[in-house]
């Protein structure tokens, strides 16, 4: 019954918006705010399938959301602000203290990139979600299948079971004299720890999603709440990927670039590419360019072509045609 009222709602607003701003509604393009949608709930995008003018109530639920407060509440922080503005200002103190930048310091910047390419292929996935029907519904389910069974499987694979140990060995242990420090970055490591179960809960449930759409045998109307249910759990994936990246660009990859050895981060950093294995890492590697260069961020350029050798980077393109393509084609 919410649903329903939350759709009659936007059904008036919608409304009202055309008859008293015609000119400055474009009915054919919908947007979103900082990268981050604003979903309907899945019984309403299924009533406005049948319609026909989803893509109408989405824009009217748009216009009518505080744009601002909606983007602060998905990048805010669920570390405990105390404990945020300690770490703060030690990255601050340690900053001032070096001759290059602490993201400079950081050299596992291939588990950086991994993480914006996961949020990317997930907005790519809600997008074609979005467009997609019944009738090809196959194409989301290949789409589904590389964005959380291979991309986001192959980050976790990492995180899990490598990188969010040894990162919390080296913050905490380093900082066992440092008590406000030590509960800061403990704390920041939780909050990690408990996004990265979210996601990988949520991914789950896309896929189940995404099988269901397929199923022939289901009904029209089972299989179209499914494509809407992959939509909206593919932009909420996105939102948490973007919170997490929030708390590691602000507070733990500085740190690990101000405590850690570079030649330690540098040994560590060959464990995770053999972790992922050679044929993996060459796939990953395409996404995390097509990331970075997509985002247009020239120190994220810069630094992408100082980290990654020359020969790589002209190996890529072979790559994207023969390895990434093939995979990734529907959400070009």
């Amino acid at each position: 019954m919410l649903s329903m009222y939350r759709f009659l709602i936007s059904i008036t607003l919608y409304t009202w918006t055309v008859l008293a701003l015609p000119h400055r509604l474009d009915l054919t393009t919908t947007t979103s705010l900082g990268g981050f949608a604003l979903p309907l709930p899945s019984s309403a995008r299924t009533l406005t399938r049948y319609s026909g003018r989803r893509a109408f109530v989405q824009q009217a639920i748009r216009d009518e959301a505080d744009r601002g407060a909606e983007t602060k509440s998905v990048l805010s922080s669920s570390v405990d602000p105390k404990q945020e503005k300690d770490i703060l200002k030690y990255l601050s103190s340690e900053s001032s203290n070096s001759d290059s930048s602490l993201l400079e310091q950081f050299q596992i910047q291939g588990w950086r990139w991994h993480t914006k390419s996961l949020a990317r292929d997930a907005g790519r996935l809600q997008k074609l979600a979005s467009k997609t029907e019944p009738k090809n519904a196959e194409i989301l389910k290949d789409a589904s299948d590389f964005v959380l069974g291979f991309n986001m499987v192959g980050l976790h694979k990492i995180e899990a079971t490598l990188f969010f140990p040894w990162m919390r060995e080296q913050l905490t242990g380093s900082t066992l004299d440092k008590p406000e420090l030590y509960a800061g970055f403990s704390s920041a490591m939780d909050a990690l720890e408990r996004d990265r179960k979210e996601v990988a809960s949520l991914g789950e449930k896309i896929l189940e999603k995404s099988l269901l759409a397929c199923d022939s045998k289901a009904p029209q109307s089972l299989r179209t709440e499914a494509i809407a249910d992959v939509e909206d759990g593919s932009q909420e994936l996105q939102n948490i990927v973007q919170r997490m990246m929030f708390i590691e660009d602000t507070l733990l990859v500085p740190a690990i670039g101000a405590i850690v050895p570079v030649r330690e981060q540098k040994s560590f950093n060959k464990k995770v590419v053999r972790k992922l294995g050679l044929l993996d890492s060459r796939i990953h590697l395409v996404g995390m360019y097509e990331t970075v260069w997509e985002d247009g961020d020239l120190k994220e350029m810069e630094l992408f072509e100082q980290v990654i050798p020359g020969f790589t980077r002209r190996i890529i393109p072979r790559w994207k045609r023969k390895l990434y393509q093939p995979k990734t084609y529907m959400m070009e």
